[in-house]
């Protein structure tokens, strides 16, 4: 991977791209796959949606980029920002951002399509062909976009060889779904993953775990629908917490000590709490005599795990509990949680409790840049908040209207 020539001094640890409409038509074969390859076709309503292995519904939407444009019906109407990029590029200096981890958005932000659908060989070419697009058309077109391979999972073995292939390649980690058996696979810490985790530690790539991977209980439906819209994006993080509950009991870490894991799009707000009822019962429970685990889930954590967040300022403050070494900033574009076009406004919300200029620098870059072992230039950063003293937070932009813009 080439040099990032850093200028912000900020990398997002979550970022979305939309997979573009020919990623699979210009990367499986047309004589072995015919109409079967992801594509993108016309409903009877004139609008448009994907069409996957011959089913109409492909991945259940066009895309997933409410936060920059709510509705969408043809591909027409997708902003270029989104799926282009030399257009994103533009997005990340508008939020001065140097870098931009990205994930899947139709195909699984947890790497749970392409799983069942179709033959092995078929659905094996599909992962393979987003995870080559994902490097020609992105990494290898800027050092500013880090990208993350997704894998059959069906197979352990067909999955330990793609991991192998796209870190070769250039990927930098692994989407994975921090409740598998949710797809009808196996438990995430059974010894049918080992091989998984094993490779992982070979080449020193993370896991990355998304949230939305396990079912949530739904917003009532007799709340008004603003309402429920917020709550459950807001409800998000629970998944989370029940996710990183069970790992950081599963004995995985104590088997795998130098295996590394990300809980993204979590927030970190609810961590100290957590760690600390997780603690409370390892001990009143007596785990460790019990068991083969003998650390601390909170220890655990703080050697084996990190978290993202994107505006909060209440799990700044209780950086220490967490391990400030153990938090990166992210953005979000363009989901509809996305911080765009405010991510500056937000990011100096958030800080303005931490004194420090050496901890401001661990969050918003130096963290992610060991994490994904990133070979940086950071000698010409111009960065306010890396200046000594307070932080002055301005009043909360307004942005009315500004997500139905589609850029260029």
């Amino acid at each position: 991977m080439a040099t990032l020539h850093m200028k912000y001094g900020v990398i997002s640890a979550d970022d979305h791209v939309q997979e573009a409409a020919d990623v699979w038509t210009n990367r499986m074969s047309k004589a072995k796959f015919g109409d079967d390859i992801p594509h993108i076709v016309e409903l009877p309503d004139a609008s448009q949606t994907w069409a996957l292995g011959g089913n109409a519904q492909g991945f259940g939407g066009l895309a997933r980029i409410a936060g920059v444009k709510a509705k969408v019906r043809t591909w027409d109407d997708v902003p270029r920002s989104t799926y282009v990029a030399s257009e994103r590029l533009k997005i990340l200096d508008e939020e001065q951002l140097d870098a931009s981890v990205l994930f899947p958005n139709i195909i699984g932000i947890t790497n749970q399509n392409f799983q069942k659908e179709g033959s092995e060989e078929f659905r094996l070419a599909c992962i393979r062909a987003y995870n080559d697009w994902l490097i020609e058309e992105w990494q290898d077109y800027s050092p500013r976009f880090i990208a993350q391979c997704v894998t059959p999972m069906w197979d352990v073995k067909l999955c330990v060889a793609e991991i192998y292939r796209a870190v070769k390649r250039g990927h930098k980690a692994l989407v994975w779904h921090g409740a598998p058996h949710v797809l009808g696979l196996k438990h995430f810490n059974d010894p049918y993953w080992y091989p998984v985790f094993e490779a992982c530690c070979d080449l020193d790539v993370p896991l990355c775990l998304h949230s939305t991977a396990l079912p949530a209980l739904p917003a009532w439906a007799s709340l008004q629908d603003g309402a429920r819209t917020a709550l459950q994006v807001s409800m998000t993080f629970v998944s989370h917490m029940e996710i990183v509950s069970n790992i950081l009991y599963s004995g995985v870490f104590e088997r795998f000590p130098k295996l590394k894991a990300i809980s993204v799009e979590s927030g970190v707000g609810w961590l100290p709490y957590l760690l600390e009822e997780l603690d409370h019962e390892f001990e009143e429970r007596k785990v460790a005599q019990s068991t083969t685990l003998t650390r601390k889930p909170s220890e655990i954590f703080r050697t084996n795990m990190w978290s993202t967040f994107w505006h909060e300022r209440h799990g700044i403050r209780s950086r220490d509990e967490i391990g400030v070494d153990k938090i990166m900033y992210s953005t979000d574009y363009p989901h509809g949680t996305t911080t765009w076009p405010k991510s500056i406004w937000c990011r100096t919300r958030s800080l303005q409790d931490v004194e420090s200029v050496d901890e401001r620098k661990k969050i918003l870059m130096d963290n992610a840049i060991e994490l994904y072992k990133l070979d940086v230039d950071a000698s010409e950063i111009i960065q306010p908040l890396y200046q000594p003293g307070p932080i002055s937070v301005g009043p909360r932009p307004e942005t009315a209207g500004a997500r139905s813009v589609a850029h260029a």
